[in-house]
């Protein structure tokens, strides 16, 4: 923390004058702007938690910003990355996810997210329209793709980086990666990163998702027009918790991550893969995304069984039960079922629904 507090107070001549801390619900113009006001004021507890060594494990806002700057200064200075260039992420849903989308496009990198389920002939057309420096794997399957592609010439000259690939030309071990970009992580150097990121522009690109609905691109100011109206609409609160359930990271999850992050107040849990009932027992969220087809199972038969909604008020007991007794709000990809909407509407839960590619946000109740 000392290091921090030093490095803006010593080499910040060179960014824009600072004029006292911003409230917290200021919403930026770019998802940099945002994640970066999220991460100064150091309100709650932990920015992000993931499952680790048989629990949850707490990652502080100064955590979380230490690791999307090393990913940053490696791809900077080792990878050559340069601003407008894309890197490619792959996988199922990890801190991995977030740490690179913050640290690329942090220096103006724009982030190329590929489902972890796409096939290899998706994988390569995706590729080769981004054309990307790096290309990094969120999980050990996706890393053995990425990195057989590479050695059959699918994949260009792209640098592939993973858990649990062996050092080699082309190919580097995140673990190798990380430690590296603990070398380079000075101050000064931390300093530009953040300079760099809250002067990037709205009409810049900000991101590539590449899923089921083929690839959308979005500058900043499109990204923002999208999370802005939800933050607006349901400003967090001090404790909050957001659930994000595993393994698919879809457009949409890449933006609620960003405003769950630069919200500076939510701690947003990465959901382990098949676990979602007892990770949502443990943590009690107020916000949750997680499969369409868990939360219809959730919620489909403890919605109001009597007519005309007499026994609303236990249905509402049931339905926050089920979610551990604090959730406010439920995200979804797509639609969900008319009961699963009639118990939610009776437990007080808003729920957004978006479109599949997850730019539209509409408010069911």
């Amino acid at each position: 923390m000392l290091l921090y507090i030093t490095a803006e107070d010593v080499f910040g001549s060179d960014t824009p004058e600072r004029r006292g801390p911003r409230p917290l619900h200021t919403i930026p113009e770019t998802l940099t702007g945002l994640v970066d006001l999220g991460l100064r004021h150091h309100v709650r507890a932990a920015a992000m938690t993931w499952w680790t060594d048989g629990a949850f494990v707490p990652v502080p806002d100064w955590k979380l910003d230490r690791l999307a700057i090393r990913l940053a200064l490696y791809g900077r200075e080792r990878l050559g990355l340069e601003p407008g260039e894309r890197l490619v992420v792959m996988g199922r849903l990890g801190w991995l996810w977030p740490a690179l989308d913050f640290a690329a496009m942090g220096f103006g990198v724009v982030p190329v997210g590929l489902e972890h389920d796409l096939s290899d002939d998706e994988v390569v057309l995706a590729c080769t329209e981004a054309a990307p420096r790096a290309a990094f794997a969120t999980d050990p399957e996706s890393a053995e793709r990425l990195e057989r592609l590479r050695r059959t010439g699918r994949l260009g000259a792209a640098t592939v980086v993973g858990e649990g690939l062996g050092e080699q030309d082309g190919v580097l071990p995140l673990a190798r990666l990380m430690d590296l970009g603990a070398v380079l992580d000075t101050p000064e150097r931390a300093q530009a990163f953040r300079a760099y990121s809250r002067q990037v522009a709205a009409a810049s690109p900000a991101l590539w998702h590449a899923g089921k609905h083929g690839i959308v691109r979005l500058t900043h100011q499109a990204a923002m027009a999208t999370t802005a109206p939800l933050l607006r609409a349901r400003p967090a609160q001090a404790g909050d918790v957001a659930y994000v359930d595993g393994p698919r990271v879809t457009l949409h999850r890449r933006l609620a991550l960003a405003a769950f992050v630069g919200d500076g107040y939510t701690t947003t849990a990465l959901g382990r893969e098949g676990r979602a009932g007892e990770d949502v027992a443990a943590l009690r969220p107020h916000s949750v995304l997680a499969s369409d087809a868990w939360v219809d199972a959730l919620c489909g038969d403890r919605g109001p069984r009597w007519p005309g909604g007499l026994d609303r008020r236990w249905a509402r007991r049931r339905v926050q039960e089920a979610f551990g007794g604090r959730l406010r709000v439920v995200e979804a990809s797509a639609p969900l079922a008319s009961d699963t909407i009639r118990a939610l509407a009776a437990a007080g839960i808003a729920l957004d629904v978006r479109n599949g590619d997850g730019r539209e946000p509409s408010s069911v109740n």
